[in-house]
């Protein structure tokens, strides 16, 4: 093997480090969204890394940056925690959310693709009529919803084109959560959040900000109000 050979092949194994790392922080992230992992349940590494499919190194990267971001709690040699969020975190969470989405959907409402907001008015209905009479169909049903809804509000802030917010809104839809997987299965069942959607959604297609701006930000206090019922419940 020849010395530019071999430093190409370095160059590349050094590159993918970084892809591994943040590959293993999103995957553990969708092991959130599956249920995989609950909150207040000590896991290992080794859990981890079997059910995300990453090395041991980048599993340990991606939890020193779930720890910085207040979602897990690292137990010496015994493996991680994860966090639990109180009634205090959740209104936090959603005062966030309203300072940044409300101003953000304004924007989205004046410029938007309507064919964008078609198919999440599609996808909406879709899983407001989706069956749930077993088990299994309430499980995959919240897991859809649960996609949906944070596509939603994703799509809202990509308005603002700010890779910074970005960043917040996903360590706030994260700590959501958790929040959720402390919830029964009959809290995350209902549809009310949905058809709120869909009149966000209509007032953005006839272009009117300030309505979509009040309807989303009803719809946020309505869905924190949920949320801590459950929890005080």
């Amino acid at each position: 093997m020849t010395d530019d050979v071999q430093a190409t092949q370095d160059a590349e194994a050094a590159q993918a480090i970084p892809v591994q790392r943040s590959g293993a922080y999103e995957r553990f992230l969708k092991c959130l969204m599956q249920g995989v992992f609950r909150p207040g349940r000590l896991v290992t590494q080794n859990d981890i890394c079997e059910a995300t499919g990453s090395t041991i190194t980048a599993v340990r990267e991606a939890l020193k940056r779930l720890e910085g971001e207040g979602i897990v709690e690292l137990i010496a040699k015994k493996g991680v925690i994860l966090h639990e969020i109180t009634a205090d975190e959740v209104r936090e969470i959603y005062q966030l959310r309203k300072l940044i989405e409300v101003p953000a959907v304004r924007s989205y409402a004046l410029d938007h693709d309507p064919a964008e907001v078609e198919t999440l008015r599609r996808k909406t209905r879709e899983v407001m009529g989706a069956p749930m009479d077993t088990p299994e169909q309430r499980q995959a049903l919240v897991q859809r919803r649960t996609k949906l809804d944070w596509d939603l509000h994703q799509t809202f802030l990509s308005a603002l084109r700010s890779t910074l917010i970005d960043d917040i809104f996903r360590n706030l839809e994260t700590r959501q959560m958790l929040v959720r997987l402390q919830l029964p299965p009959r809290y995350l069942s209902h549809g009310e959040a949905f058809a709120e959607h869909l009149e966000i959604l209509d007032a953005i297609d006839e272009q009117l900000p300030e309505k979509a701006a009040e309807l989303l930000e009803r719809h946020l206090d309505t869905a924190q109000q949920r949320f801590l019922d459950a929890i005080e419940y």
